[in-house]
């Protein structure tokens, strides 16, 4: 597996709240991306405590990983929603900041994919020639599209389209999406915060990646989101099987 990475601040914002991982050991493949929010600079600590700690226990308890994938995976969501929790409810200057997380751990021995979500910053995978969105956004504005209020045009636009119905570390309980795809089938995993959503759609996020090589691929990704805008923090991770 061979993977292309990128953060971007955008074209607006003054700072960067993403923070981005991908480690590749052997028969293993994690990649992260969390989009932090809060005021200050509390959205940018939110975003690099989580992924900190999620690359820290994946590294320390990679036996588990090999027995108890799921499980281990719950408890790498739960170890930084805690620590996120903790530091937003102890530091005066951390309250209230949460962050997004997606999040695939890769077991080459065994063929299968693990996914983890929460948040609105998505996994997508590419198989078939065909892109497919395999997390679902935790935002008020898909609680209405999938209620019927709004239409998929609107949500696009909609003011309250940053509103987050779940998040890592705003509250102590959380509620993380799984899910388990087969490797072999697998051409591209791309794992992006909604700075590149926001403005790049599915079908242009395939084409880019299946049209363009190595670093070109990310760079294009990261540039055609700012050249519609930019207002958000940027970033993305595109993993070849």
């Amino acid at each position: 597996m061979k993977a292309y990475y990128k953060t971007d601040i955008g074209s607006v914002r003054e700072k960067n709240e993403d923070t981005i991982y991908y480690d590749n050991s052997g028969d293993f493949v994690i990649a992260i991306v969390a989009d932090g929010m809060g005021g200050h600079r509390s959205g940018e600590i939110a975003s690099r405590l989580a992924v900190e700690t999620a690359a820290d226990y994946f590294n320390r308890n990679i036996g588990k990983f090999m027995e108890m994938p799921m499980e281990f995976l719950r408890d790498i969501f739960m170890s930084s929603s805690t620590r996120v929790f903790d530091a937003a409810s102890t530091e005066p200057e951390c309250e209230g900041m949460g962050t997004t997380m997606t999040m695939i751990l890769a077991n080459r021995k065994t063929g299968k994919l693990y996914i983890g979500n929460i948040g609105d910053s998505r996994t997508y995978i590419v198989k078939n020639g065909e892109i497919l969105q395999v997390t679902e956004d935790h935002s008020l504005v898909n609680e209405m599209f999938k209620k019927g209020q709004i239409t998929k045009d609107e949500l696009l636009i909609h003011p309250k389209r940053n509103v987050l119905t779940k998040s890592l570390g705003t509250f102590k309980d959380i509620e993380p999406d799984f899910y388990i795809e087969e490797l072999d089938d697998i051409e591209n995993i791309i794992l992006c915060s909604d700075g590149l959503t926001n403005y790049v759609n599915s079908s242009e996020i395939k084409d880019i990646v299946k049209n363009n090589e190595g670093e070109e691929v990310v760079e294009k990704l990261v540039n055609e989101a700012n050249a519609r805008g930019g207002s958000d923090n940027i970033s993305v991770i595109v993993i070849n099987n």
